[in-house]
């Protein structure tokens, strides 16, 4: 399960609405060159014409919890997950969310601090695990957008290392897709509106970042197996 905001579900530059899935429709690819057979799971399938793997849960504007001055279209946490999980089962989550919280933090609306922000990731990692202990998940940096300071980027990015391996120490199956947050490069080729990373190959560069920390979970596991036998 692909979940996230408008960079999960494949948004192009300006909101313009796309058939390949950004990153998405990549990733399907590449997992299936390197004989990793998936099955995406979600309620929704926009942005996703052109590929055979459509399901996913990529909210565009969605922040990761809402403050009432500037809600956005919705949230991450609540219902939303809740519903995500129950109704499509998924053994792996990739999660990438952040951005649109980081833009209103930017525009000092207020109860997006980054304590907040980072606590709202805290919370939604707690109810997946909550729904699902066994479930795993990956959980990405956000990528540099350029509308997004570069101080606020490294901050949520370096803030998440510990929240992830505070559910890692208590046992859940939880990893950080090391690398993601410098997987495109900050420039308007790659992101076009700023935003969105469906300039230059953008996409298929986080899509190499989710194939690599997809691959080490694999074989973390595998060599597990072997090592029980």
């Amino acid at each position: 399960m692909a979940l996230g905001d408008s960079i999960t579900a494949g948004v192009a530059a300006n909101g313009a609405v796309v058939d390949d899935g950004g990153y998405r429709g990549t990733l399907g690819t590449l997992l299936a060159r390197n004989g990793v057979p998936v099955q995406f799971v979600g309620t929704r399938s926009d942005y996703s014409a052109a590929i055979r793997n459509r399901a996913h849960e990529g909210w565009p504007g969605y922040v990761l919890r809402s403050f009432p001055d500037d809600p956005g279209p919705g949230q991450l946490y609540g219902a939303l997950t809740k519903r995500a999980i129950e109704t499509g089962h998924p053994d792996l989550i990739l999660l990438m969310a952040g951005t649109n919280d980081l833009m209103r933090l930017q525009r000092n609306v207020p109860g997006y601090t980054m304590p907040n922000v980072l606590n709202s990731m805290d919370l939604l990692l707690a109810q997946i695990f909550d729904l699902d202990p066994t479930v795993r998940v990956i959980v990405a940096p956000v990528v540099e957008s350029p509308r997004v300071s570069t101080d606020n980027v490294t901050r949520f990015d370096n803030g998440l290392a510990p929240i992830v391996a505070a559910y890692a120490k208590r046992g859940d199956r939880i990893t950080l897709a090391d690398g993601m947050e410098s997987s495109v490069p900050r420039d308007r080729a790659h992101f076009p509106d700023g935003i969105h990373p469906s300039g230059s190959g953008g996409y298929a560069d986080v899509a190499h970042i989710w194939l690599r920390a997809i691959e080490q979970v694999t074989n973390a596991q595998t060599a597990t197996s072997v090592t029980k036998q």
